[in-house]
């Protein structure tokens, strides 16, 4: 590649590797399995990229997932490769315990399990709703009629904002996540925040039930949070909100719409729906989080220096065969115990049980409904790389229902 810094001169020339963590896959490559790919053949459990400026990358699944438990050495303060160039306070995301506490707090309080079995009435209701609509069709691109529709409702009604506006905070939120140009990336995130200010002022006068209104009125160590800190942790919260469970959603699907078998044993047996989403969330991931170096410190033997950053791609956790088995296999029947898919550590998605309940749902009332599709080959199917990747895409097909007296 061209344009690249020149290898630092504590970095093992041997460690040096031209890997996109954004686009792992080459050319008609499945996307998942190009991270196994990378992963069996590199003999080292740490290499250096030059991309985005250079960085490292934990190759290991275990090292992801204690690296995103170590905050001492490695820091959530710039979570990005190409750092943002902006330094605008996004709330818990960036923030390092004892900090990030009291942020997450309100965050835990407001996606609890109590308020998402609440909130479940109404998910299952649209999920129906939209299935319904759809399932006369016979087929549906299902990322614009379904993953881009469920997820964001269900968020913009807990954050009470108009769902006429789902779209532009969609499309500024998947800038945030997929764009790899900083200057584009802060650009979206600056949309986003200034859209966000007048309703923090709004909601600071007149506050509600929802989650924006809990963050603004919530205490930080004794004190009130400011304006502030108020809209970068409500753009943080859009940021999550509006995009991975849709992501999710799209390779939930395609999976199952080319894999008979997989999707008829749910059919036939929607009991293992459940235990079915925590093998579909391992088997999924899509997230590649970084972390900054506090200071020099040694990890397997190599210098890392205060300053870099480190990639921690959750695919590398989730896909390590010395972790799970077989891994691009989906196995109904295997045990699932921790997944990097939501992050892991204290930096977990608090939306995590919402999320997965979201897909559980979708799959209850789908496969109710539409036990019999798959993926139209005449549409090709591309994933779209960044911090989050996505399908862009997923025209899926099915022979619609009988009429009624037909």
């Amino acid at each position: 590649m061209t344009g690249e810094p020149a290898r630092p001169a504590h970095v093992p020339a041997a460690l040096v590797v031209d890997f996109d963590v954004y686009a792992a896959a080459a050319p008609g490559e499945d996307f998942h399995a190009a991270w196994v790919r990378f992963q069996r053949a590199t003999v080292s459990p740490l290499v250096w990229s030059p991309r985005y400026g250079g960085h490292w990358i934990a190759v290991r699944g275990r090292d992801v997932l204690d690296l995103y438990g170590d905050h001492d050495r490695f820091s959530s303060a710039v979570n990005t490769v190409p750092p943002a160039t902006s330094r605008a306070p996004l709330g818990a995301i960036v923030l390092d315990p004892p900090q990030h506490g009291p942020f997450r707090a309100v965050l835990d309080e407001g996606l609890s399990p109590r308020v998402v079995r609440g909130l479940e009435p109404a998910v299952r209701a649209l999920a129906a709703e939209l299935i319904e609509g759809l399932a006369p069709q016979g087929g549906c691109d299902f990322i614009a009629a379904f993953a881009d529709i469920l997820p964001l409702t269900v968020f913009l009604n807990l954050v009470d904002i108009p769902l006429s506006d789902r779209a532009m905070l969609a499309r500024w939120a998947g800038q945030v996540t997929r764009e790899t140009d900083v200057a584009l990336r802060d650009g979206a995130s600056r949309s986003l925040r200034n859209y966000l200010r007048p309703l923090v002022a709004a909601r600071r006068e007149r506050p509600g039930d929802d989650l924006i209104s809990r963050i603004i009125h919530a205490s930080v160590d004794g004190r009130a949070v400011t304006d502030t800190e108020a809209v970068g942790a409500c753009t943080h919260l859009m940021m999550a909100g509006l995009d991975t469970v849709s992501s999710l959603l799209g390779f939930v699907m395609r999976f199952l719409a080319s894999h008979p078998a997989a999707r008829r044993a749910l059919v036939d047996d929607p009991r293992r729906i459940p235990g079915a989403v925590k093998e579909l969330v391992r088997r999924f991931p899509l997230v590649v989080m970084s972390r900054r170096v506090t200071r020099d410190t040694t990890l397997h033997g190599v210098l890392l220096k205060a300053g870099e950053m480190i990639a921690l791609p959750t695919m590398l956790f989730n896909l390590d065969e010395t972790e799970y088995p077989a891994p691009l296999t989906v196995d109904w029947a295997r045990p699932v115990l921790t997944t990097c898919t939501f992050g892991a550590g204290v930096h977990r998605c608090p939306g995590a049980t919402l999320g997965q309940r979201e897909v559980v749902i979708t799959l209850q009332e789908w496969l109710a409904r539409i036990p019999e599709f798959e993926v139209d080959d005449s549409e090709p199917v591309t994933v779209n790389g960044g911090i989050v990747a996505t399908l862009d895409r997923l025209v899926l097909r099915w022979r619609p229902p009988e009429p009624f007296g037909a």
